[in-house]
């Protein structure tokens, strides 16, 4: 292997490299940060080893657009502020998502005052809202019974609305509630146009799953 092809142009096979870590960032933040130093090697690159202008004005303009939405970050960041039921929300099960972006998510959906008897999901039809249940008392039934109850920090509808599927049981709140709620054809728009956030509130609710399925089994054992 001819090491030239490596040695002669480092700052070049950096640039891509630091490219392509960026892609694997879950974090806006991360993702910027190495892409602007991406694009800080690609300007060495092309300047002291090819002498390419063209490149070091689109590399040096990458840059410029890069800091710009840094800024912009920094600015929604600071500017973000939080009821206690948001923070123990965002704490709890979205501690991936920046300020802003939490606070982008939240103005999304709505909170609610849930009434006892209100339905959230019905057996075999699709969920029309992910919801957050911050406080009261959720009833799962299948085929009429009720099987479990779900207290308050969990999400209900959040299997079927991830794919395409109906619900495997109706959820009744059985005592006054407080939720959060997202439309479907929202939270659908948020996968489409915003890949990072998505992937924290995917995480998010695949956690949930686990500590359900735990608390689920070790009532199991229990009986």
């Amino acid at each position: 292997m001819d090491l030239s092809f490596i040695t002669d142009g480092w700052a070049g096979h950096l640039s891509y490299l630091l490219l392509v870590l960026s892609m694997l960032m879950r974090r806006m933040l991360w993702l910027r940060l190495l892409v602007i130093a991406s694009a800080l090697a690609g300007i060495a690159f092309d300047y002291f080893w090819l002498n390419n202008p063209v490149g070091v004005f689109w590399q040096t303009l990458l840059v410029l657009v890069n800091v710009a939405e840094l800024l912009i970050l920094w600015r929604n960041d600071r500017r973000a502020t939080f009821t206690p039921e948001e923070e123990h929300f965002r704490s709890g099960l979205l501690h991936g998502l920046s300020p802003g972006q939490a606070r982008r998510l939240f103005d999304r959906g709505r909170w609610e005052d849930l009434a006892p008897g209100t339905v959230l999901t019905r057996q075999g039809a699709c969920p029309e809202f992910l919801t957050y249940l911050a406080s009261g008392d959720v009833s799962v039934e299948v085929g009429g019974r009720a099987i479990r109850t779900v207290s308050g920090g969990h999400f209900i509808g959040e299997m079927s609305l991830m794919g395409d599927d109906a619900a495997s049981a109706t959820t009744v709140v059985s005592t006054p509630a407080r939720a959060w709620r997202i439309e479907r054809p929202k939270l659908l728009r948020l996968r489409e146009t915003n890949h990072a956030a998505m992937a924290v509130v995917e995480a998010g609710i695949a956690r949930d799953m686990r500590a359900k399925l735990m608390y689920q089994n070790a009532g199991d054992g229990q009986t």
